[in-house]
């Protein structure tokens, strides 16, 4: 599957200004999650997503009023259920919230 508007993209970067210095770094964490298309991240970072499928690495640079340089990797991509496109962003569903049976 490939980012396309209405997909839930769950990925981890590096982020670097112009300088080289590292700003953020999510590879020792969890992932981060979107909805691409609901601009909720920088529609030029975006725009540069789009079209990346799992397992892709893409170096990406971003210019607004700075430079910042994305290494990026895109570790799943899922179509959005309605109620995410309709609140605009990845539901998280607690593991055992629904009780006991529960197939979500």
């Amino acid at each position: 599957m490939e980012i396309t508007e209405k997909t839930v993209v769950s990925l981890r970067y590096i982020m670097k200004n112009k300088k080289g210095e590292e700003l953020e770094n999510t590879f020792s964490g969890p992932a981060v999650q979107y909805l691409h298309g609901s601009g909720k991240i920088l529609p030029q970072l975006e725009s540069l997503l789009t079209g990346l499928k799992t397992g892709d690495k893409k170096e990406i640079t971003v210019e607004i009023p700075d430079t910042f340089h994305f290494d990026v990797r895109i570790d799943d991509i899922r179509m959005a259920t309605p109620e995410e496109i309709q609140a605009g962003n990845p539901i998280t569903i607690a593991e055992n919230a629904c009780g006991p049976g529960c197939c979500c």
